[in-house]
């Protein structure tokens, strides 16, 4: 069994490194600059394909818009298993500030610099402390702007596309999620009582735990 996990939008794998997966071999696939005027769903493919060839059974697990991108992966490749943590699975699990952003051009203002410097006014809410903001920083810094701007064009945009019956959805999702509310997603498997979107890092010990289980079963 082959576990490749992907970040969400603007992270990088130091997202996931609080998880403790024992025994399990990972691989991470971070983020490739999209092609002009890509479709998430051609650049899932091209991101998948630089994964190491295998032939064992794959398990993806993408947390925010990598679990996005692993059910555009899904669509086309035989996938056992596809975990989300703090995702989504449906358009109408997209709330109303992301739906906007195409209408009203909002991605021109999406920026390292923006992200970096604006923090200070929504990183509280959204569960980020001293230690998870200074992670951030770090990460935004190594994205493109034009990354940043694609990657939340798509988001907003997304419509799910149809994933074989044979392979397996499982959710986590944190009740206190401010990007992608708790409120407007199917039950997860998994919820993590007052998590917020970055409960990835800071539940990592239940988080690890339930993929721990669900990974080896």
């Amino acid at each position: 069994m082959r576990i490749i996990l992907i970040p969400g939008l603007g992270y990088d794998d130091r997202i996931f490194h609080k998880l403790q997966l024992t025994n399990i071999e990972i691989e991470y696939l971070n983020w490739i600059e999209p092609l002009k005027n890509e479709h998430i769903h051609d650049y899932a493919q091209r991101l998948f394909a630089t994964a190491k060839p295998s032939s064992q059974k794959t398990i993806l697990i993408g947390h925010s818009l990598g679990g996005v991108v692993s059910q555009e992966i899904a669509s086309v490749h035989q996938i056992e298993k596809v975990i989300l943590i703090s995702s989504i699975t449906a358009r109408k699990e997209i709330p109303w500030t992301f739906k906007i952003v195409k209408p009203l051009r909002l991605d021109r203002f999406f920026t390292k610099t923006i992200c970096v410097k604006s923090i200070p006014f929504w990183g509280k809410s959204h569960g980020f402390n001293t230690e998870t903001t200074k992670l951030f920083k770090s990460m935004i810094q190594k994205q493109t702007n034009s990354y940043l701007q694609w990657a939340l064009r798509a988001l907003s945009t997304w419509k799910a596309p149809k994933i074989p019956a044979t392979t397996k959805i499982i959710r986590i999702h944190g009740t206190n999620d401010k990007t992608l509310p708790y409120k407007l997603v199917s039950t997860p498997e998994l919820i993590i009582e007052n998590g917020s979107h970055i409960a990835v890092i800071t539940e990592a010990e239940k988080i690890s735990e339930f993929l721990q289980k669900n990974i080896q079963n």
